[in-house]
């Protein structure tokens, strides 16, 4: 039956099966508690929050809101390109990078297509997928760790795009540069190499660098994604861009339509970029709290991910129902973290680096739940 004949006999207007019956993208939970302070660890945002250049460029920019926004963000697309020697013209500019994701799938993605991604990676790539109406594959990793290997014998004559998070999230782990140019070099020149660099800000391991240089090379067949909304801590005004070869940014402009980006969230941007005050603030922050949370952590007999992220990510003994009775206990200490169960890590917690405050009354809130 098509969907055409199941309108026929409808008495209301449906939507798509594979709409209607697809899955929900579930963001992490949000708690009030007026007694007492509640730490909100569960969706990766900024503990510094918004920078003052940023703050003043929306209060700035709030008495121009009857102006519609530049409809391709040029201004923010250059300051990015002059930033990162990077191409302006092939910068698109949209409402996070969650968005440009669904916009890619809409672009490359047809009913009964493939569109591969790592198994623990970003949920997003498979609900995208599945309500596209096209069949996601989760390729098993090896140690936590996107296999390559695995990726590449994983193609089918039916495989459209691969989904790369480099690092992953919620694992927090990376591959090497050479190693994504080694996953580009086996798929075919008709398949679409994405690699969402969401976290790039954060990493300080000498190993790992970003590959926005790949999209420059003949195959055009490499998109790289970045946000604003965690390192710059933009996260509410929905900012993200991709770099991708102009062919590639002409069709997603097609899909995105004109004005995706609020005059407001650009404005944000390009004064969060100018504000290096703000930018070293954070780095360091993260660089001294992951390491000190990853070893507390530690201590206490959890394992944990090798994450160079925001995050940490920590096992959970006992299997998935102990988790989810972890993760209870925790929010009723005050901590609201982020089950991994979507991401096919039911058994596995991922907290973000919060203030100084948080992760120190942390520790001791998780040696009391110590079996």
């Amino acid at each position: 039956m098509t969907q055409s004949d199941n309108l026929d006999t409808a008495d209301r207007p449906l939507p798509l099966p594979f709409v209607a019956q697809g899955p929900l993208y579930t963001p992490g939970r949000v708690m009030q508690d007026s007694a007492r302070p509640v730490f909100r660890l569960s969706n990766n945002e900024s503990p510094l929050g918004i920078g003052e250049l940023a703050a003043q460029a929306v209060r700035d920019a709030a008495v121009s809101q009857h102006v519609y926004p530049d409809p391709d963000g040029m201004a923010l697309a250059e300051a990015l390109g002059e930033a990162h020697g990077i191409d302006p013209s092939r910068v698109l500019i949209g409402p996070g990078s969650e968005s440009i994701i669904n916009w890619i799938i809409l672009g490359w993605v047809g009913v009964g297509d493939e569109v591969l991604y790592s198994a623990h990676g970003f949920q997003a790539y498979r609900i995208r997928a599945m309500t596209a109406g096209a069949m996601p594959v989760a390729v098993a990793e090896r140690n936590l760790r996107i296999d390559v290997d695995a990726l590449l014998s994983a193609v089918t004559e039916r495989t459209r795009i691969v989904f790369v998070a480099n690092p992953n999230n919620p694992t927090g782990t990376f591959i090497t540069p050479a190693e994504i140019a080694r996953l580009r070099d086996g798929l075919r020149s008709n398949i679409m190499l994405v690699v969402d660099e969401a976290y790039y800000e954060y990493v300080a391991d000498p190993e790992y660098s970003s590959v926005l240089q790949m999209v420059d090379a003949k195959a055009e067949n490499v998109i790289v994604l970045r946000t604003f909304s965690k390192f710059y801590g933009l996260a509410g005004l929905r900012v993200g861009w991709a770099y991708a070869p102009r062919f590639a940014v002409d069709a997603l402009s097609r899909v995105s339509g004109p004005y995706a980006v609020s005059r407001v969230a650009l404005e944000a941007a390009q004064a969060a970029m100018r504000d290096q005050a703000h930018c070293d603030a954070a780095r360091r922050h993260n660089d001294i709290w992951l390491a000190w949370t990853n070893e507390h952590i530690r201590s206490l007999g959890y394992e944990t991910t090798d994450s160079v992220c925001n995050f940490v990510t920590m096992k959970i003994p006992g299997g998935a129902e102990a988790a989810v009775a972890f993760d209870n206990k925790l929010c009723s200490l005050g901590f609201v973290g982020r089950l991994a169960h979507q991401n096919a890590l039911p058994d596995w917690l991922r907290l973000t680096i919060g203030s100084p405050e948080a992760m120190q009354t942390l520790i001791p809130a998780l040696e009391t739940l110590i079996e």
